[in-house]
């Protein structure tokens, strides 16, 4: 398109710029351009955190050298008002799971922002129907997803599995493993998790913490397999194990779910 511009924002992505936005690429300014608010939280009237797509100004290009290479990306700032994790450790934490999943690297860091290279699709949950509380909700939901989706949903959720299950095999459990953390990209397709603020290494906790931590990460991930299997049936591979196994954790009424799974209808088509 002639008024875009293909910009690079991570090792494996890039996405098109409005020319008028683009020459802030070759010309920053002093300070970094908010071309977009994802998120801004407040507190009685105090601000507490606010995330947002920036093109990297001036000074942020000096203190980071990756934001020359990726200068439109993910910048997290947190205010005083509220109590946050340090964005050095974040950082370290990120870091650590791109190497291990081949994400997309942090960019830099402050005493109270976070960057990040931008990871572009949406929240895992806007595309599922489930999540619904009370939990007998999701069998109503279930009985209404087609057959395609139900299967890319569970395509998803293994994916998903899979790169956790590396980070816990190399010592690092995401921390807040919830499925908005999830983003699935479309091009190319995958899943990425996001925001590792509340990530723990596996070496600074003692064994029992550490356990509890990978269960705290499957969680959610498990329970939407559950839902995901009372449109399909019965699954074989490490996603239906694990979530038929943890089943009676993760509901009140587990044996609502496993009837759902065992006689389930044919999804609609």
């Amino acid at each position: 398109m002639d008024d875009e511009r293909l910009v690079e924002i991570s090792p494996q992505r890039s996405v098109r710029l409005a020319r008028e936005l683009a020459s802030l690429l070759e010309r920053p300014q002093q300070n970094d351009y908010v071309v977009r608010t994802i998120a801004r939280r407040e507190a009685n009237g105090l601000p507490l955190m606010s995330a947002e797509i920036v093109i990297a100004g001036r000074e942020s290009r000096e203190h980071h050298p990756l934001s020359v290479t990726y200068p439109l990306h993910f910048r997290k700032t947190y205010f005083t008002a509220r109590l946050h994790g340090d964005p050095a450790k974040e950082f370290e934490n990120q870091s650590l799971a791109s190497a291990i999943l081949g994400i997309p690297p942090p960019i830099g860091f402050g005493p109270s922002v976070f960057r990040a290279c931008l990871v572009p699709g949406r929240p895992y949950p806007r595309l599922s129907p489930f999540g619904l509380d009370p939990e007998e909700a999701n069998l109503r939901a279930a009985s209404k997803v087609h057959l395609a989706s139900a299967a890319g949903l569970w395509g998803f959720m293994a994916g998903a599995l899979k790169q956790l299950y590396a980070l816990h095999d190399a010592g690092l459990a995401h921390g807040d493993a919830e499925l908005h953390n999830l983003v699935v990209c479309p091009s190319p397709l995958e899943v990425i998790p996001i925001d590792f603020e509340a990530a723990v290494k596996r070496d600074d906790v003692d064994e029992a913490a550490w356990r509890t931590r990978r269960a705290l990460d499957l969680a959610p991930l498990l329970r939407e397999a559950v839902f995901i299997q009372c449109v399909l049936g019965p699954q074989r591979g490490p996603l239906a194990d694990a979530s038929w196994s943890a089943i009676d954790g993760l509901f009140r009424a587990p044996d609502r779910f496993r009837r759902a799974i065992e006689v389930h209808p044919d999804p609609p088509e």
